[in-house]
Order: structure tokens, then sequence, then C-alpha cells
């Protein structure tokens, strides 16, 4: 008996599917409802939510014909012109479409499918989307491109010795505990051996921020706030900046800070008149920097993230621990990778305008 119901299920076609959203529209379900209502009777068969949603526009509009529209004769070889452009059609409306709907609103094998989408007709492939920090206007694009461009005439293409007076820096939050990734977890197991599991943990509460800065030649100084507490202009003029101008004067006991070049984002505190102010009056130059553009700025592209995958995994009971770890990781980066950043910098500022201002891949 259960095998006749198996059987009888397997049979449904669309046009049966079709009938069901009907009469539960007619019910006045909801789209949602429908859709768990045919997951939970037909998991493997039901149409995906898409699917059941477009049939529900078309019955709301008082289309209730359930049968496709008439199409011409098909020829025998399934790949043709009216099949890649079912498929483009589909795959336009619903990126997120999945080989199994793709099957069920087309009629075409797995391997006919699979020919069109990855062979000659449409060359596709389905991807995770990928992260960006901002969604960019057209005149934030013009201003990454127009920064890229400056900053590559101005310095030669990377060739300039004036590289070696940038001086860089931004801030960031240092956990108190910062759980590996599971990329750095990952094992070497057995062919045959189950995948290893690991204990999900959370970030601790406690975290401390940092200011760091450096140049080409290397690391200048990190500078922290009290628990907890953001970076505000009156503090990163009236604590933080004299203490790099230290740090840079005793690298530099013959010429101080003069020609130092100095760059952060554009982040409030260090757009701030009194910021701005304190710069000037220090003799400090400033470079510019786009809005939105961390993949831009060397501490969030490189160094932040460097420093925080090797604090990953370790508990710090006291700020003093955690100062002791953070300088350590600062101290073991070879003094080539400092030199190296910047010459990726420079080549993510051609990336950039390749890219004709949008945000990109990995370099």
């Amino acid at each position: 008996m259960a095998s006749k119901i198996s059987q009888s299920k397997s049979d449904l076609t669309k046009r049966d599917f079709r009938a069901m959203i009907l009469i539960l529209f007619k019910l006045q379900k909801t789209r949602v409802e429908i859709y768990e209502s045919l997951q939970e009777h037909f998991p493997d068969l039901a149409p995906s939510l898409s699917t059941v949603e477009r049939w529900y526009r078309e019955f709301i509009h008082g289309n209730f014909v359930l049968e496709d529209a008439p199409r011409s004769g098909r020829p025998n070889i399934s790949h043709n012109e009216e099949n890649v452009n079912e498929m483009l059609d589909l795959i336009t409306k619903d990126p997120h479409i999945t080989y199994a709907q793709l099957e069920y609103e087309t009629e075409l094998s797995s391997g006919t499918i699979n020919i069109i989408l990855h062979n000659k007709e449409l060359c596709v492939r389905k991807l995770c989307a990928r992260w960006i920090p901002h969604s960019l206007n057209l005149q934030q694009k013009i201003s990454r491109i127009d920064f890229c461009k400056n900053m590559l005439k101005r310095f030669a293409n990377r060739s300039s010795r004036a590289v070696s007076e940038i001086l860089t820096g931004d801030e960031t939050w240092i956990y108190h505990y910062d759980p590996e990734t599971k990329r750095m977890s990952k094992e070497w197991v057995e062919e045959d051996a189950p995948p290893p599991t690991k204990v999900r943990r959370a970030r601790s509460v406690e975290k401390q921020m940092w200011v760091i800065f450096f140049r080409s030649s290397g690391f200048v100084e990190a500078v922290a706030l009290e628990d907890r507490k953001t970076v505000t202009a009156d503090w990163y003029t009236r604590v933080c900046l004299p203490k790099v101008i230290t740090a840079i004067e005793s690298q530099r006991e013959k010429t101080g800070i003069r020609g130092i070049l100095h760059h952060h984002d554009n982040a409030s505190s260090h757009t701030a008149f009194r910021t701005r102010e304190f710069l000037e009056n220090s003799g400090l130059k400033t470079l510019p920097h786009p809005p939105y553009s961390s993949d831009l700025a060397p501490c969030d592209f490189w160094l932040f993230p460097r420093l925080k995958d090797q604090l990953r995994g370790r508990r710090f009971s006291t700020n003093e621990e955690l100062r002791g770890a953070l300088f350590q990781a600062i101290g073991d980066i070879p003094k080539e990778e400092w030199k190296k950043c910047f010459d990726n910098w420079f080549t993510r500022m051609k990336k950039c305008i390749d890219c004709q201002g949008e945000y990109f891949e990995k370099i």
C-alpha cells in the first residue's frame, strides 16, 4: 500500500501542483502557508517558494489557467535556443534557484541543465555572495578612483622614496577572547574518519580599543583606550597623536616628524576640526582617504586581520595580558612584511582603478 502511495505521489505533474496552489489560494491561504503545506506533504516534489509566489501572483491577477502557454514544436536537441532562453530567464529572475527547481520548471534532465548552465550556452556558475563594506554610489566610486590616481602619481607608482615617509594608522577592538575560525580549526584525519567537531564559542564581552600606527619600515606605536571606550577627537589629539609623534621623533632623531605624511581614514574623530587643527599645528601633513574604503586602508586589509589571527583562541584575563600578547604579535612580523604591505597597497590602488572604483576581490 505504501509503495502505491509513493508511486502515485511521484506521478504528480506541474499542473497538479498548480491546482493545489489554486485550491489553497481560494481558501485564502498565504504564499508561505501554501508553500509550507506542500513541503509538508510532498517534501521531495513540491515546487520552490519562488514558484509558489509566481503562481500566486498569476491567480491574484485573475489568470487561472493551469497549463503552460503553448510552445512551438520543441526540437529533439534538448539544449536548443528555446531551452537556453528559458533557463536564462529562470536564473535571472531568481539567482538562488536550485538544480532541483530548474528540473521542475523546465522538465529537463539534470545532465541537460548542467550542459546549458556551464557549457558555451550560458557559461554561468553559482557562487556565494561576497560581503562588501557599503553599496557605493557614483560619487563615492569617483572619489576612490581620484584617490588612487593621485596617490600613484604622487608616489610614482610606489617607486618614490617618499613612500617611506607615510605614517598610517587606525583603531580596532581587541577582544579578551576571540574564537578560532573554522578554517583555523582544520585537522588532518584519515580518509574514512568522520569530520572533527568543535564547540561553538562566543567572543568575550571584555574588549579594548587600540590605535596602531606603522610605516613601510615597520611598527611605530600602539595606544590603548580605557576599557570599552571609543576614540574621540579629544582623546585622539590629547593622548594618542602626541604619543605617536614622540615615537616618530625617537626613531628619527635627526629629522623628527619633518616630511612625515600622516594617513588615516575619514572617521569622525579623524576629520574633526580639533584633529585637523592639531595636525596642522604639529607640522604633520595629511593624506586624504576616500569614504567607505577599508579595502584601501593598510590597517584594515592587512595589519588588523593578521594580528587578530595571531590572537584568536587565546584567553586574556586582564588588559595587561592582552597588551603583552598584542605587542608580541606585532614584534613577530618580519621587517619585509611591513614593506610588502605598502607594495600591496599601491597594487590595490591600480586594481581599484581597473574596477572603476568598485570593491574588488582579493589580489
